[in-house]
């Protein structure tokens, strides 16, 4: 068998010789460190205002996300009744195709409001009384479609 590595002293590769370097002394003037100081500085505070600003951002991403979450949720049974109704029903089918967009929208804060002619107000309301479905979105969603 044939060993490729040899400890003998032969192969010991002999160490770099020592270099000494100087620094270049800086010519530069007065005013030009200052400038060079002053940029520096600059950047420093526009990576601080972007690290501030990402996490703003990411704050007001969460309490959008949070909001939204909380708006769907007040809906999800009461959108989920009046989707297995309006098989049945063509006025809850009428009633749904009006409201479920503002809904939507609401949720999504589109909208916080949204004005209603006084007749199509009160047939959604009128029919929304006579259904048993959860109590609390139809009192938000009083808030939500009013009156012209």
């Amino acid at each position: 068998m044939d060993n490729s590595f040899d400890d003998t002293e032969d192969n010991i590769r002999h160490p770099d010789e020592v270099k000494r370097e100087q620094l270049l002394q800086d010519t530069r003037s007065d005013f030009q460190k200052q400038i060079d100081e002053a940029i520096y500085l600059s950047f420093q505070e526009v990576k601080n205002q972007q690290e501030i600003s990402i996490k703003y951002e990411e704050q007001v991403i969460q309490e959008y996300n949070s909001e939204v979450n909380r708006r769907k949720e007040i809906f999800t049974k009461f959108i989920f009744d009046l989707h297995r109704l309006i098989k049945i029903d063509k006025d809850v089918n009428e009633i749904y195709d009006i409201i479920e967009p503002i809904i939507h929208s609401y949720c999504l804060q589109h909208l916080q409001v949204c004005e209603l002619d006084e007749i199509t107000h009160e047939k959604i309301f009128n029919l929304l009384s006579k259904i048993r479905t959860d109590k609390s979105a139809v009192e938000i969603l009083k808030i939500i479609i009013i009156k012209e």
